[in-house]
């Protein structure tokens, strides 16, 4: 039904963004739930969001506001093109 096949788009995805940070040589957690995926960044997770938002145009939120700091949270319910885009845009930038 449309869970399951929401349930294996969100792993297609989580897939293919696992993926793409590790051609970008960054080893991310693997997501055990929800469509997140904690990202490991600057010991400023803050600023690097900011900064992220502004060069890259890449909306992350501070893992410091889930209590990790140090990493960004991505979401990944989005289409794997404007997955794959995000993830371009923040190496081409430098967050990479």
């Amino acid at each position: 039904g449309d869970i399951d096949e929401m349930v294996t788009a969100f792993n297609e995805r989580r897939d293919l963004l696992l993926d793409l940070f590790d051609e970008e040589g960054v080893d991310v957690p693997y997501p055990d739930g929800a469509f997140y995926m904690m990202v490991p960044v600057d010991d400023d997770d803050q600023s690097w969001c900011t900064n992220a938002l502004q060069d890259a145009h890449v909306a992350t939120v501070p893992g410091s506001a889930f209590g990790t700091p140090g990493y960004a949270r991505l979401s990944y319910a989005n289409s794997t093109d404007r997955i794959e885009e995000g993830v371009k845009r923040l190496s081409d930038a430098g967050y990479l």
